[in-house]
């Protein structure tokens, strides 16, 4: 069976339901900051300053008008949803490696205001398939305290995604033993926290129990090894290992980046955390940047001009 990994708690808590998030994995948390442009992205209720629907994101683009993060489209679907019934007001986007504030995970404080969200319109499937989606913000935007992304956080680099559509069938088909040998590494603000337990800090969920998630820190799950690629649907499936002790994801890190080190380019992303098993034990699926649309809608991220020149660019790009 397959689970979406949007933040599932928050989703209840945020329609008045009750549902739990089982965090069961394992992960690094990023206290070096090898991540920097690897994001939280949250649904905005503004008069309560809270912090609702977590993924996670990487940093797209950046230029004068506007800063884009891409993400999975089920969870921009799911923003989009929620602000048009008036549940949150905007998406928020924080950089931060740690994002708890005094005590709270839900406080959104630090959270830069004022994303639109944006979904790949053709997509195949709720997730997993050309899961695609962008939030778009103006360079301007700020946080409850007044800070702008940059006053906030500074300068700031893309990630560099893959070049193109074939670029990982390539890798796959360099590979001698691909299942052996070709490792990933996901990043988000899901993977391995728990909820804290008192007298307890928080860390590693445990792969054996049941865990409410925090989606406050932003940790590294690495090894994720390579399973199957279709080029076809544009999904890639990676082995997480959990049973053994090794690293995944899990809920509140969709559309967090999969990262190949490559030996001449460096870090580039070759997916986006989309779905898995339940209990987020063995399997991770994502797109794998392998069909055109994907680069159609990601180059749309990077349209000169205002934010809404992005939205515009996926309107003629891909509305009927």
């Amino acid at each position: 069976m397959k689970i979406r990994l949007l933040a599932l708690v928050v989703v209840a808590m945020t329609f008045g339901f009750t549902s739990i998030a089982q965090a069961i994995t394992w992960g690094t948390e990023d206290t070096d900051g090898e991540y920097p442009n690897v994001v939280s992205v949250r649904g905005i209720v503004k008069n309560e300053n809270r912090a609702s629907l977590s993924c996670s994101g990487s940093l797209l683009h950046i230029d004068a008008d506007k800063v884009v993060i891409l993400t999975a489209a089920h969870c921009t679907d799911g923003w989009i949803s929620a602000i048009a019934a008036g549940g949150l007001d905007s998406v928020g986007v924080s950089f931060d490696q740690n994002n708890v504030v005094n005590g709270s995970f839900t406080d959104a404080t630090y959270y830069v205001r004022g994303g639109v969200p944006i979904s790949l319109p053709e997509k195949d499937s709720p997730f997993e398939k050309l899961d695609y989606g962008m939030v778009v913000f103006s360079t301007d935007a700020e946080n409850s305290l007044g800070e702008t992304i940059e006053e906030r956080w500074g300068t700031l680099t893309p990630v560099q995604v893959a070049p193109d559509e074939n670029y990982l069938r390539q890798l796959i088909n360099r590979m001698q033993n691909s299942t052996a040998d070709l490792t990933f590494t996901a990043v988000g603000y899901g993977t391995g926290e728990k909820f804290p337990i008192p007298g307890e800090e928080p860390g590693p969920a445990n792969p054996s129990g049941v865990n409410f998630e925090t989606f406050a820190k932003r940790f590294f799950a690495d090894r994720l090894s390579y399973m199957a690629h279709n080029p076809v649907n544009d999904v890639l499936r990676l082995s997480q290992n959990i049973a053994t002790g090794g690293n995944g994801t899990c809920n509140g890190d969709s559309g967090g980046p999969i990262f190949y080190q490559d030996e001449q380019l460096g870090r580039v992303q070759v997916s986006l955390v989309s779905g898995g098993d339940n209990p987020c034990r063995a399997t991770n699926t994502g797109p794998g940047f392998s069909r055109q649309e994907a680069f159609d809608f990601i180059e749309c991220g990077r349209a000169p001009g205002v934010p809404t020149a992005v939205m515009a660019c996926v309107e003629s790009e891909f509305g009927e």
